[in-house]
Order: structure tokens, then sequence, then C-alpha cells
């Protein structure tokens, strides 16, 4: 399967201390790499939003935000236990110094310990409920966009794949003819060489047959072919197809430069650097795919 590592979801959810708001954005990179940033009561979840974006994504920088908004546990909540206790304390200062006057709102209220910060010992559960959706909206929307790109990305790949076939195809065609034309060059060399009769033509044949195994290309040409049906077996397969695209990629490298080394031909030179510029072009791709 082909998917594309660069992606952006965002979704929301309704909490028990607010809105629930995740945004997860992906970019390429060799391995997974995971990034968990929120409040600290978002924080508190950090394991399981890891493990479930872990369930989801193989490879890829992956960055999610979490964010609650209109949250409960920011608005001060009066303390009253406290507050009676500093309405007494008032009233026994004024009765023992004998002053007129009651404790009121505005003296009370200028003690600020009498204010906390968190209404209620938070429900993690119900918290993580509302995270958890939002999460897997924002993951689910996120893919879709990578799915997309992937489905881009595979056509431009399957293209270039059908381009080496066609290089691979005129180098097999091309092969054979080089044995014959460095027989008449041999054959012209020798008569410009010696004078007298030639020499057996058991040596001729003896040397040719050296040459062509030095020049053989059947080998490489029979292991990029295959390379090339395993490319498209993992782009159509179920399973991430980039590490299997990039291991393959680099044995073609080596097939076609073994190809080049061997071509002693200026046509089978000229395939050869067209096919070095469409595997180049796919290694670009292919590191953008999971």
């Amino acid at each position: 399967m082909v998917t594309s590592m660069t992606g952006f979801g965002r979704a929301s959810e309704p909490g028990p201390r607010g809105t629930v708001t995740v945004e997860v954005r992906t970019v390429n990179n060799r391995f997974l790499d995971l990034t968990v940033r929120g409040n600290n009561q978002v924080m508190m979840q950090e394991e399981r939003i890891r493990e479930r974006v872990r369930s989801r994504m193989e490879r890829g920088k992956v960055m999610v935000a979490v964010s609650v908004e209109g949250s409960a546990e920011e608005a001060p909540q009066p303390d009253l236990e406290r507050a009676r206790s500093y309405r007494d304390a008032l009233r026994s200062l004024g009765e023992e110094l004998r002053l007129a006057g009651e404790p009121d709102l505005g003296m009370i209220a200028s003690f600020r310990d009498i204010f906390t910060g968190q209404a209620q010992p938070p429900d993690e559960e119900a918290e993580w409920a509302a995270a958890e959706g939002a999460l897997e909206a924002a993951l689910e929307a996120c893919w879709s966009m990578r799915r997309r790109e992937g489905e881009a990305l595979a056509l431009d790949l399957a293209e270039r794949i059908g381009r080496i076939e066609e290089g691979l195809g005129e180098v097999e065609r091309l092969a054979p003819d080089r044995l014959r034309a460095y027989a008449d060059r041999l054959r012209a060399r020798i008569s410009e060489l010696i004078s007298g009769p030639p020499p057996e033509p058991g040596r001729l044949e003896q040397e040719l047959v050296l040459y062509a195994d030095r020049i053989d290309v059947s080998e490489e040409c029979t292991r990029l072919r295959s390379h090339l049906v395993q490319c498209r077996e993992a782009m159509a397969g179920e399973a991430p197809a980039g590490r299997t695209l990039n291991f393959l990629l680099q044995e073609m490298h080596r097939e076609v430069n073994t190809i080049g080394s061997k071509a002693n031909d200026a046509e089978i030179t000229r395939v050869v650097v067209a096919l070095k510029e469409e595997l180049e072009k796919i290694r670009e791709q292919v590191q953008n795919i999971e």
C-alpha cells in the first residue's frame, strides 16, 4: 500500500471540562517520531494517546496537540469552609476589639486563599472518552489526506516503473548485438596486424566466449525485472510499502550500475543513464511513503 507520510487532521469533542480539540500533523521521517503536547490534565492521558497513534502509524514525524477550551478547571471556585472560618474570625476580632460592623463580601474576598482553581477532582475516564473521540476523528482525517496523496504517488511510481521496464527491454534487445560487433572488430583487427594464414578458428571462438562472459548482463536484467515485479506487489499489498520500496530501490540501483559497467556500448550506456534518472526520481518519492 502506498500511503504518504504528509497529512493533517483536526477534530473536536465535548468533554467534562470543556471542548477537547485534537490536531494531528505528520511529515516524513525514517522512523516513527511521536510528540504529544497539551496541558497537565491532557498529559495524564499521554501514554494512551501514544499507544493509539502507534497502532495507526508506522513511520513519520507525528505531532499531536490537544487543547481544552472553556475548561471548568480554569474558573476559580470558593472554598466555603475556609470563607466561613474567615467570617467567624472577623466577628470574633470585632467583638474582642469592640468594633462596629459585620464582615462583608469585600472583606472576605480580600483573602485570596479562599479560591481554588479546580471545581472537582478530574474524572480521568470521562476525560479520556472525550480525548479519544477527538483523537480518532483527527487521525482518520489525517489518514484520509495521507491516502489521497499516496494514490497520487502510486500513479507516478507506476509510470516510472513502466519506463524502467521499457528501458530494460531495450537493454535486452541491444545486448546480443555487442558480441557480433566485437567479433567483426576482432577479425578486422587481426587482419590488419598479421600477414599470412589467419589464426585458428578455435582461438577466435575462445576469445569471443571470454568476452561474452565479461559483458553478459542477462542475470542483472533478470534480477532487475524481478525487483520491478516486487515493487508492484508491494504497492498493491495491504502492508505499508515504504521500507520495502526503499530496499528494492537499493537493489535496482546495484543492478543498473552493474549493467552500465558491462555495457561497452553507447546505446546501452544511454539507456542506463535514463534508468538511473528514473530510479533517482522514484527514490525521492519513496522518502515520503510510509
